[in-house]
């Protein structure tokens, strides 16, 4: 995450210039959206598929079949 807003950070100077603004706004909207969807939507979509509980206690209520210890 860190390495990503750092790349978004330094490609801002470049972003008004006529020659190298749609690469350096892909850049960073590339970036952007790739983060979030790592950090939330990823998370979101494995909690869902593999039906994750949370107990009261913070730790998951069953542990998925694929990851069970045989």
């Amino acid at each position: 995450m860190l390495t990503a807003i750092s790349t978004v950070l330094g490609m801002m100077p470049i972003a008004p210039t006529i020659f190298w603004g749609p690469m350096s706004y892909a850049i960073m909207g590339g970036l952007l959206v790739a983060t979030v969807l790592t950090l939330i939507f990823l998370p979101a979509l494995y909690v869902a598929w593999f039906r994750v509980k949370e107990t009261p206690g913070g730790v998951p209520a069953q542990t998925p079949r694929h990851m069970a210890a045989t």
